[in-house]
């Protein structure tokens, strides 16, 4: 059957271009209105991304009103892509690696693509500017030489205002990096995070190791690194959370790079991404408010197709439209770096999301896991979590339901009251909610999650419950397991809760007596 498939990614973005000059001349420009400009994915039932597809292929709609595609990039437009690499102290060991790394990615950029190479350390250089000249690019990494300190944070800044934003067209960005700053002048970590929310350069961080060579290398083994020197654990349990949150606000992934081989698949992938990349954008019909929130959903008309776009906007209180990210204070997650990571990134889902941020550590462990972190979707889902959010991971198998853009679900210890995704599976060949519900938590009502999958049923307007720690006389929905101590003390009809058949569809719980 032909029909339009939605974008289903949890922490998926939109962001705003001023790329007015790129707009084809039949289309008409609404004065004083920002384009809001989506990078799109498309992807057969085969897995692969689809790279043929024209303007007249797609559909885009903002609340649920369509509106003219006023901007299209086909996937072979050329990209500029700046090349970040860490040359700090920490990076010494890491060096020779992350060039060839590099210069792998610059053999594989196309006649039309354009790169620039900045290095970082105590200063930020721009070794060379966009240039398609791959010797001059391969000349530029093979220069870069390690010592001082680290300012990832200025360098982001200084990439994507001094250079990208000057730049027609598609831009990306590519971090070789441990995330450790300990020199930035200009920029913070939370700044940084908002700069990139206010820019359409893809960014991908590609965090290699560096922990155990700077403890190796510490001055003293009796020694504690003070906090903020570069050298401590909490700096690196910093780098791994600004990493995580960099690229969620980009609405990329982090990919973490153990060794050679790891480096080799991240530029593969990145490549790959890029050159398969489509890029639209429209004219929103009224400027917004500062704080309103808007959906964006686009679609594309041919069958056994799926997309992977960003999925709405805010407009912040100075009436910019800014990328939509997971809600949390960024803040609290900067002074607490111990907080689980969470990032819908193709990184390794057995990493343990509390390990301090480029520490290597086994593929496999048997250590418990009591934090949130990634995990492959499917029946072995743990009955004491509670699935928060779900995504994409390249290391999971694809799902069963040929429609479902993700494969793998975030899971944490649920707090008092959650929201949980439904996790809508494949069960003898017909869709189910698999989720389970966490053991001593009740069912109070349904909702819709940006950050949960969609059914493939159209009909299925809900994609998640909202639980919660039973209390007295509460209001329960029917059909789920009672927690030990309840009993039902009464029968009742609410809005919140599915529909069943003959009547009621809640509970009113009370403890035994």
């Amino acid at each position: 059957m032909n029909r339009a498939l939605p974008i289903v990614m949890f922490v998926l973005l939109a962001f705003i271009s001023a790329g007015a000059q790129e707009v084809a001349p039949d289309d008409v420009i609404r004065v004083k209105t920002s384009l809001v400009n989506s990078p799109v994915l498309v992807i057969g039932r085969d897995g692969k991304f689809v790279p043929n597809l024209r303007r007249d292929d797609f559909e885009i709609y903002e609340n649920g009103v369509k509106h003219d595609i006023a901007y299209f990039a086909p996937v072979e437009n050329p990209f500029t892509v700046a090349i970040v690499i860490d040359t700090s102290r920490s990076a010494l060991f890491d060096l020779g690696d992350i060039q060839e790394a590099a210069i792998a990615f610059v053999d594989k950029m196309r006649p039309n693509d354009r790169a620039l190479v900045v290095s970082f350390s105590t200063d930020v250089n721009v070794l060379a500017e966009p240039t398609s000249d791959h010797e001059a690019l391969r000349a530029a990494i093979r220069s870069a030489r390690p010592g001082g300190n680290s300012r990832v944070y200025d360098a982001i800044e200084f990439v994507l205002t001094k250079h990208l934003a000057k730049i027609e067209g598609r831009t990306a960005l590519i971090l070789f990096t441990d995330g450790v700053d300990n020199d930035s002048r200009n920029t913070t970590f939370e700044k940084a995070l908002q700069q990139v929310a206010r820019t359409d350069t893809l960014i991908y961080p590609v965090q290699f190791s560096t922990y155990d060579y700077m403890k190796a290398h510490s001055p003293s083994a009796k020694f504690t690194p003070p906090e903020g020197s570069g050298f401590s654990e909490q700096d690196y349990q910093r780098a791994d959370v600004f990493l995580h949150q960099l690229a969620s606000t980009a609405g990329t992934g982090v990919y973490p790079a153990f060794d050679i081989s790891d480096l080799e698949r991240a530029i593969a992938s990145i490549v790959d991404e890029l050159h398969n990349e489509y890029s639209i954008g429209y004219y929103p019909r009224t400027q917004g408010k500062p704080g309103e929130t808007r959906t964006v959903e686009v679609r594309v008309n041919r069958p056994q197709l799926v997309v992977r776009a960003r999925s709405g906007y805010v407009i912040d209180q100075s009436g910019v439209a800014v990328r939509i990210t997971k809600k949390e204070d960024t803040a609290a997650r900067a002074s607490d770096p111990t907080r689980a990571s969470d990032s819908t990134s193709p990184s390794d889902p057995t990493r343990p999301s509390g390990a301090p941020g480029s520490i290597p550590v086994p593929r496999a462990t048997e250590a418990p896991q009591t934090e949130g972190r990634w995990i492959c979707s499917g029946p072995e889902a743990p009955t004491d979590f509670a699935i928060v959010k779900e995504g994409f991971i390249a290391h999971c198998p694809p799902s069963k339901i040929s429609s479902a853009q993700t494969n793998a679900w975030f899971i944490k210890k649920p707090g008092p009251g959650e929201v949980l995704c439904k996790g809508f599976m494949l069960l003898n060949g017909r869709e189910v909610a698999g989720a389970p519900i966490p053991t001593g938590y009740v069912v109070t009502g349904e909702v819709k999650s940006l950050v949960c999958a969609n059914s493939s049923d159209a009909s299925v307007t809900t994609n998640a419950w909202q639980i919660s720690v039973p209390a007295p006389n509460q209001v329960v929905c029917k059909g789920f397991p009672l927690p030990r101590g309840f009993v039902v003390a009464g029968e009742k009809s609410t809005p919140d809760c599915p529909a069943v058949r003959g009547g009621e569809n809640a509970w009113v719980i009370r403890a035994k007596q």
